[in-house]
């Protein structure tokens, strides 16, 4: 059985940096964060077959935000944000049995180290953030602080310009994780703190949704 590891991610370390002390947040089973604005992110990935049947996978993401931010407990305001992600796991992949689990995340906010001009270009100068490590085996996982990192980078749009309007769901057993978009979007290349596979510039609003545990 895997444990209820959370996808640790932009909606995550929005989370875990912004939301735990909400008092509201208790009041529902539900914890939302509503975004309007402007946002972009970009990732990497790589994944191995080992030797005795196991995969491993690797990733790296950036994620990036001006607009407003509204979030449980919480007045709207108007914010920028910079979410960081990395991750190892490695897993059966007969029976998607997680075996081991490594990620270092974490956001920060107001820092206004972006340049945005629509979606044609983002400019990420560097920008410290304070890391949490998260550590799962097949049954729990730990969190813990764990330093800090710079991240930088620049999206510039390409290609045509398209709208979207989306969701998607995760469901681990434990618990439920939604994310919801209604956007115009663009894809970017991106030069910075890594080598992306994917980049992408997105204007509009950003629905996240969630009742498992933080």
């Amino acid at each position: 059985m895997r444990p209820r590891f959370r996808l640790v991610g932009a909606a995550a370390a929005l989370i875990a940096a912004f939301v735990i002390a909400a008092p509201a947040a208790a009041a529902s089973p539900w914890l939302v964060i509503n975004q309007s604005g402007t946002n972009a992110y970009a990732f990497t990935y790589d994944c191995v077959d080992n030797s005795n049947g196991t995969m491993t996978c690797t990733g790296e993401s950036i994620d990036v935000f001006v607009g407003k931010l509204h979030a449980p407990g919480e007045p709207n305001r108007t914010t920028d944000q910079v979410c960081y992600n990395q991750y190892r796991e490695t897993f059966d992949p007969e029976v998607g049995e997680l075996l081991d689990y490594h990620a270092l995340y974490g956001c920060t906010f107001g820092a206004r180290t972006l340049t945005i001009d629509s979606l044609t270009s983002i400019r990420l100068a560097p920008t410290d953030i304070d890391l949490i490590a998260v550590d799962c085996d097949a049954l729990e996982c730990t969190e813990s602080p764990d330093g800090s990192t710079s991240v930088h980078g620049t999206w510039t749009g390409v290609g045509p310009t398209l709208g979207q309007k989306g969701r998607s769901r995760f469901d681990d057993d434990g618990c439920i994780q939604v994310n919801a978009d209604r956007s115009r979007f663009r894809a970017a290349s991106f030069e910075g703190s890594f080598e992306a596979i994917e980049a992408q510039i997105h204007v509009g609003t950003f629905t996240f949704r969630t009742d498992c545990p933080f």
